[in-house]
């Protein structure tokens, strides 16, 4: 990994804004910079493209609310979880989706599938406004990569993929930890809805694997922390 940043502030551009030398802003992100944070031409910045680089740069224009910034340096990092996608439930409350996606992208991850099951609350799921967290979430815990979320109406998905399903389960006895994955494989960390799943409800002729994640219930919400935890020690 490239040299560690710490006590800056992130900023994020779209990654066709990135030219060889200079790179462009016209985002809200621009807007702060200027009106919030009060730079100047001639300050220096940090911004990610999302894709797992981030520049060091000079504030070279200003012009309308929008920037020009020269690159100074250039940090690229791995993905750290990059076979690693959370399955999610639509949870009854907003705001507990929410806390699981900021949490596990401040945490590294960056695939989030969002689903919808026979035990789900029938809401609509706002992935734009999810999007928004996750972008905000990478900023502040200087990640590079901005997560991918995307929305299943089923779990019909399970079964359209080569990925490896870990469902987790408090009644198996298998303790779930970092040792418990291949680091060459994919995987669904499949998360229950309140209620669990119904009786065939996962697609027949799909190779599960079982673990529990702690001696007690937890919320889903908690579960993807604690799953997440387990898989950094």
């Amino acid at each position: 990994m490239s040299a560690y940043l710490s006590n800056i502030e992130l900023y994020f551009t779209e990654p066709k804004n990135v030219g060889n030398t200079d790179i462009f802003m016209d985002n809200s992100d621009a807007k702060h910079i200027q009106k919030v944070m009060r730079h100047k031409i001639g300050d220096k910045i940090f911004i990610t493209d999302g894709k797992g680089k981030i520049y060091e740069g000079e504030i070279e224009e200003i012009k309308n609310g929008s920037l020009k910034i020269t690159k100074v340096e250039i940090r690229e990092y791995p993905e750290k979880y990059k076979n690693i996608t959370l399955c999610i439930p639509n949870l009854r409350k907003t705001n507990r989706l929410e806390f699981a996606i900021e949490k596990a992208t401040e945490l590294g991850i960056t695939n989030f599938i969002i689903f919808n099951s026979k035990r789900t609350f029938p809401k609509k799921v706002k992935i734009d406004r999810l999007n928004k967290i996750a972008l905000s979430a990478m900023k502040q815990s200087l990640n590079s990569y901005l997560p991918k979320i995307t929305f299943h109406n089923s779990l019909s998905f399970l079964k359209e993929t080569n990925f490896e399903i870990v469902l987790f389960d408090q009644a198996n006895k298998s303790m779930f930890n970092s040792s418990s994955l291949n680091t060459n494989k994919n995987y669904f960390l499949l998360f229950g809805p309140e209620g669990g799943f119904e009786d065939c409800e996962i697609p027949e002729n799909i190779i599960i694997s079982n673990f529990n994640l702690a001696p007690i219930r937890l919320r889903t919400e908690t579960a993807v922390i604690c799953a997440i935890s387990k898989l950094s020690t």
